[in-house]
């Protein structure tokens, strides 16, 4: 199953490219940079992506990775 996952490049602009490239490495995994999103406001607070077009949300860089990670797991099981 391919997964996509959007970011907006607004959204912190500079702190999501690691996450943007680690995700990029993983297999069946799609990242594109959208404009826009419709979460106005969303993108100045906090680090967020749509996974197949739900909103995940994290406190950090990291803590989204280790989320969009986490329910990619979830989708291939």
């Amino acid at each position: 199953m391919e997964h996509i996952i959007k970011f907006c490049p607004c959204n912190l602009e500079g702190q999501l490219c690691e996450v943007k490239d680690k995700l990029r490495q993983l297999s069946n995994v799609t990242v594109t940079d959208e404009r826009c999103l419709n979460y106005c406001g969303q993108c100045l607070e906090k680090p967020f992506a749509l996974l197949h077009k739900k909103n995940v949300v994290g406190d950090t860089a990291e803590e989204l990775y280790r989320l969009l990670v986490e329910r990619l797991a979830a989708v291939e099981l």
